[in-house]
């Protein structure tokens, strides 16, 4: 079960559901990505009190009841989340304190060149019809080679959760979030699904067999 918090919880919010984790007997992994608390607990049952106390809290976003085994392993693999063992309620708390910090720390260096873009590696390694996803400034884009003349570089992340990430259907050509079934063009409209804006876009340049994106 994949637990995804409102964005941004106020300190006494935060608190309120630390103490609930604490007190369940489940196996758990916790992270924060994008402002958000999110958690995974394993064998749990939405039927079961300790759970039910839980999934009730008015902190909670919404709940995958039964994640796959890929969306449960590309959330806790993103490079932005925070993601620790619980040993404690003052540990959750100071580990979400700091959270920003160490990520920040911890992030790898954009490939930024003298003219503010930013280098994302060899063009041939992403095929024709071919996708793959790239950290932009601390950021997942996903970068799309839809045919030999051209690559376009979205944001990754579906703006429905801010915790999924989308990826390309190369067969219908189009970008999809296996979450929420929301469907974007190759421009980052919606064009279906329950997404509530575009993907962001970001211009893509090719030199020298590399592929930039512009700088901000």
């Amino acid at each position: 079960m994949l637990i995804v918090c409102k964005p941004d919880l106020p300190e006494a919010d935060f608190q309120r559901v630390a103490r609930k984790i604490e007190g369940l007997s489940f196996p758990l992994r916790w992270g924060r990505r994008a402002g958000r608390l999110v958690l995974l607990l394993e064998r749990a049952r939405s039927d079961q009190d300790e759970v039910k106390d839980l999934l009730g809290d008015p902190a909670i976003d919404y709940v995958l009841a039964d994640p796959s085994e890929r969306e449960i392993a590309r959330t806790f693999a993103r490079r932005d989340v925070l993601d620790l063992a619980l040993a404690s309620t003052g540990a959750l708390v100071a580990a979400a304190l700091l959270g920003p910090l160490a990520l920040y720390l911890g992030a790898p260096a954009a490939g930024r060149t003298t003219r503010g873009d930013v280098a994302l590696g060899k063009a041939d390694l992403i095929p024709v019809n071919g996708a793959r996803t790239k950290l932009v400034h601390g950021e997942e884009y996903l970068i799309v080679h839809p045919d030999a003349e051209r690559f376009v570089a979205l944001s990754a992340t579906c703006p429905h959760s801010n915790v999924c990430l989308v990826e390309w259907d190369d067969k219908r050509r189009q970008v999809v979030c296996p979450c929420h079934r929301g469907v974007f063009d190759l421009q980052g409209n919606v064009v279906s699904g329950s997404p509530p804006a575009s993907l962001r876009r970001r211009e893509v340049v090719v030199r020298d067999g590399q592929i930039y994106v512009r700088g901000t």
